[in-house]
């Protein structure tokens, strides 16, 4: 049933990437104004081009195949979120088709994929233990000029930072990390979605190896299946993250209000990094 399967994809790369909105919000000036249109060129291509992915997600009972269309942004986009850690464990391997898959549709399209370097980074805050990474191309090698162009792409979370703000002043850090906690929930496990894709046959292993493997991160018991979507669990999850987040936000940040100004949980960020091959 196609509701299941968007479901299914919704819940295995966090949320869906909304790929209609791009700002270039940086470029670095260079020396060479052919090398900088080459990365503000880049940058247009990935912004404005449509891809096709095909990929498999490997299951207990097999494979299942999936397909998702959208710009080639937004498609790091979804692969940067796939690819999120805690503490630098990664949430599932399940996702590493889909990743592979993206990166070699972004390079088959690139008309010079020699000399070009994507740098895709998810982080809700500075110094998050919570983040997503993804790379496309090798590092420039030593001592070569390398310009950049920068793109925000929207990551589909809530943009909190206002809320967060105004949570600083009432409630300090705690206040802070209440409200990214609460997003980032939302995010990663949305609550019918998530309901729904345990309930199906054929998505209920991955989504709920991912799930259980969050909740371990964050030393929340799930050893009830069948608790894996409840309320409950829903809330251990959120006062576990919070704590972890308070924890980050007092180490990194002199005051809740300069931790509530680095919120960055509804934003992604492509760097688009170009030198002579």
């Amino acid at each position: 049933m196609r509701a299941i399967s968007t479901v299914f994809d919704v819940s295995l790369c966090l949320l869906l990437i909304s790929a209609s909105v791009f700002v270039l919000v940086g470029v670095k000036p260079p020396d060479s104004s052919i090398r900088t249109r080459t990365a503000e060129s880049t940058a247009n291509v990935l912004t404005t081009s449509t891809a096709e992915v095909n990929y498999t997600i490997p299951t207990n009972t097999g494979r299942i195949r999936r397909t998702t269309h959208g710009s080639l942004a937004g498609l790091l986009g979804e692969a940067v979120l796939a690819n999120t850690t805690v503490r630098g464990g990664e949430l599932s391997h399940t996702t590493d088709p889909f990743e592979r898959r993206v990166a070699r549709r972004v390079r088959e399209r690139l008309d010079h994929s020699s000399g070009v370097q994507l740098l895709v980074r998810w982080m809700p805050y500075r110094d998050a233990h919570l983040e997503g990474q993804f790379v496309v191309g090798e590092s420039p090698p030593p001592r070569v000029d390398v310009h950049a162009a920068v793109v925000s792409l929207p990551s589909g979370l809530p943009p909190v930072r206002e809320r967060a703000i105004d949570a600083a002043r009432h409630d300090g850090y705690r206040g802070v990390a209440s409200v990214v906690a609460a997003a980032v929930v939302a995010g990663m496990v949305p609550e019918r979605t998530t309901r729904l894709a345990l309930s199906d046959r054929e998505t209920s292993s991955a989504v709920g190896l991912r799930l259980r493997r969050l909740a371990h991160l964050y030393d929340v018991d799930v050893s009830n299946t069948h608790l894996l979507a409840s309320e409950r669990t829903r809330a251990s999850l959120v006062d576990a993250v919070t704590n972890a987040i308070e924890d980050d936000l007092q180490t990194t940040f002199e005051t809740p209000t300069d931790a509530a100004r680095s919120v960055s949980i509804g934003e992604t960020r492509l760097v688009v990094r170009t030198w002579d091959a």
